[in-house]
């Protein structure tokens, strides 16, 4: 990790810092621990020596130590007189308690008399410390003992006054976060005076030597250093700058220099020229052998002026079934005999001309040497080789191209036919089919209405119900009719002045009764201000009815559908301009968006809804009901309205986020229509209706 002077100068000097005044304070504080323990240690020797002294007194009158009462009771007194010690108890020489101030909760080692030597008797005091287990845990007291002895100066019991280790923490805790917090502080405002003294004194004096240096470095040998604080640093700076001037003076004599190797690389590039020709045989020789030798993915052969082949490549081996010691050195003639090439001479005339400076291609069927029958591109130009000419030839095997392509035209050509097919089946089926329907519903009709009182009810129901079926093929014909009229484009508008939200409101109160029977709601947001358009009013009725009810059908029971004008400015080109150049010119456009609140419909499906027969969904889900939730029709009303806006030239389109028919995320219809049909050169300047 790279790390900048500063940030080395100021972490050496933390960790200096810091070692130093943590090493001084643990030193004091060792040293208060020590005077601690001491001083307690002085105060149960103290203690002890007391309480050994008054139970000697006891003695000496005569009364055994075992008979002796109130001891306890004194071992208590200590304790509670002194509540930094932990115990106060008289043990015999074996280390069992005899008197104690409370239950002892350890035992002491024994420290017997040997009387083989009574000059030996144990230490007036002893001070040890003795690790004890308390509930799991281990726990330090320091024990101060004194023996007792008896009027004749013998050793018959000890004395044991004791404090915890943790008595001693107690006492240097205050100490020892005291002493933490002027550590800190301490720390602190050495750490800040440092940064101060190197930012000053090191860092900032650097940062302007380095930025001079920079500058001198990117060729700025005009650059002066300031003088900084330090002397070393001042002394520096002089010298960069006497550096500066011995590079400006160097610079310059290098320009010098420079400006005469030119002239001497003019004379030089003279001389090159000569090598130059020489060598450029050579390279045409290198550069002829790598093309052919390079895993070329075509065949190459090579022919000198005397058509003869020359040299051929590994693909072109493989490509004609020969291997190049039968090829090279025929002649060109024989070549395309060997290889079935029909119209020799044709092909002959193609390499002079290639030879001749010309880039000739054609197409041509050979033979190979196994058998079977390929298609080749010929590529045919000439290369120089010194002072000779030769002819580069690249054949390209195209045989599978030319059978794809045919295959897609005797594809496509299918697909017109049958396109025209389907279209005058359409024509053929709605103008054969409309006569018989129009005499069945005129006979419908007229048993219905003049003989319904001659005619059995039975007979009349199903009549009824024959008229209904013809009244809806009827539709479905005639929607055919419009489709077909639409493709041969034979459908006549008859334009006139067209209020677009009376339009609307007559399109919904004809759909009143649909919605209903479906309990939907329709909210109607009609921008008033908005003008009137040229255009057909039964068509654009007939594309509002169609995407309202395209919006009933797919709408739950309870849905909301909106119906919305506005009036817009676009950028459109303008009739006769280049159909590639990028629009140029504002026309306005009065916008009909249809939203629901339906099942949505899926992005691969938005572009197609407008196809003719085409349905979303599962076609076993078709359904004869005008509008019943998910039904399915004919596939024609979206291709219809798709038809009437292009006719009058607007566009249509669908947005949703997709299907789903649990969260029903809706879909929003847009149709665009220009206020002036052909979008005339001069727009109409409706500027103030716009908000």
């Amino acid at each position: 990790m790279n790390m900048t002077l500063e940030k080395r100068i100021f972490l050496f000097s933390f960790l200096i810092l810091f070692l130093t005044i943590f090493a001084s304070s643990g030193m004091d504080i060792m040293a208060l621990r020590k005077d601690q323990i001491q001083n307690l240690n002085l105060r149960s020797q103290s203690l002890a020596g007391t309480l050994a002294a008054n139970i000697e007194k006891v003695l000496n009158l005569g009364l055994e130590l075992k008979d002796m009462s109130g001891l306890s009771e004194k071992c208590r007194e200590i304790i509670e007189g002194n509540p930094d010690i932990a115990y106060s108890l008289v043990t015999d020489l074996n280390g069992n308690v005899i008197f104690a101030s409370s239950r002892p909760f350890f035992s002491f080692p024994k420290r017997p008399w040997v009387p083989d030597n009574p000059s030996a008797s144990p230490s007036d005091a002893v001070v040890e410390q003795i690790p004890v287990p308390l509930d799991g845990r281990k726990e330090v007291f320091y024990d101060s003992s004194l023996p007792v002895k008896s009027p004749y100066g013998k050793p018959i019991a000890r004395v044991h006054v004791g404090f915890s280790e943790d008595v001693v923490f107690e006492r240097i805790r205050g100490m020892v976060y005291k002493t933490l917090y002027l550590l800190a502080l301490a720390l602190l405002a050495s750490f800040t005076f440092v940064m101060i003294f190197v930012k000053r004194a090191v860092t900032h004096p650097i940062s302007i030597l380095l930025k001079g240096v920079k500058q001198i470095s990117q060729g700025s040998f005009d650059t002066k250093i300031t003088e900084v604080g330090a002397f070393e640093f001042a002394e520096l700076g002089k010298s960069i700058n006497i550096m500066s001037e011995s590079l400006k003076a160097r610079d310059a004599e290098l320009n010098k220099s420079y400006q005469e190797m030119e002239r001497t690389f003019e004379e030089l590039q003279a001389s090159y020229q000569k090598l130059e020709t020489l060598s450029a045989e050579l390279e045409r020789s290198e550069e002829l052998y790598k093309s052919l030798m390079e895993d070329a993915s075509d065949a190459i052969v090579v022919i000198d002026a005397d058509e003869s082949i020359r040299m051929v490549n590994k693909m072109a081996e493989d490509f004609f079934g020969y291997e190049s010691k039968e090829v090279v050195g025929l002649p060109l003639t024989k070549l395309l005999l060997l290889l079935n090439i029909a119209n020799i001479p044709k092909v002959q005339r193609m390499f002079r001309e290639a030879a001749g400076g010309n880039h000739v291609a054609d197409e041509m069927q050979l033979s190979r040497k196994e058998g079977g029958a390929v298609v080749a591109l010929l590529h045919a130009s000439s290369v120089k080789s010194g002072n000779e000419t030769l002819v580069q030839a690249i054949f390209r095997d195209v045989t599978r191209e030319r059978e794809i392509i045919a295959n897609l035209e005797k594809s496509s050509a299918d697909l017109a036919r049958l396109n025209r097919m389907k279209d005058s089946f359409l024509g053929l089926a709605s103008h054969e089919l409309k006569t018989p329907l129009t005499v069945i519903m005129g006979y419908s009709e007229l048993i219905t209405t003049d003989l319904a009182e001659t005619v059995d009810k039975t007979v009349l129901e199903m009549v009824a119900n024959i008229a209904n079926a013809a009244s809806r093929l009827d539709n479905i014909i005639k929607d055919m009719v419009d489709v077909s009229m639409i493709d041969e484009k034979r459908l006549q508008l008859k334009m006139e002045e067209v209020h677009l939200n009376r339009l609307i409101e007559s399109s919904v109160n004809e759909l009143r009764f649909f919605f209903s029977m479906r309990k939907q709601e329709v909210v109607l947001r009609l921008d008033e201000s908005i003008p009137t358009i040229r255009g057909d009013a039964l068509r654009l009725m007939q594309l509002l009815s169609n995407i309202l009810g395209n919006a009933i059908k797919f709408t739950p029971d309870g849905g909301r559908i909106t119906v919305s004008t506005s009036a817009k400015y676009l950028l459109r080109s303008s009739p006769g301009s280049d159909p590639l150049a990028p629009p140029r010119e504002h026309h306005l456009f009065l916008e009909i968006t249809v939203t629901d609140t339906g099942i949505g419909i899926d992005r691969e499906d938005q572009v197609r809804i407008f196809e003719k027969f085409y349905e979303v969904g599962n076609i076993q889900e078709h359904s004869s009901g005008k509008v019943a939730f998910k039904a399915k029709g004919a596939g024609l009303g979206l291709s219809i309205a798709k038809g009437v806006v292009d006719m009058h030239g607007g566009e249509i389109w669908v947005e949703s986020t997709g299907y789903d028919p649990e969260s029903f995320p809706g879909s929003t219809f847009h149709i665009l229509l220009p206020v002036t049909t052909g979008l005339a050169q001069e727009p109409p300047r409706y500027a103030t209706l716009l908000h």
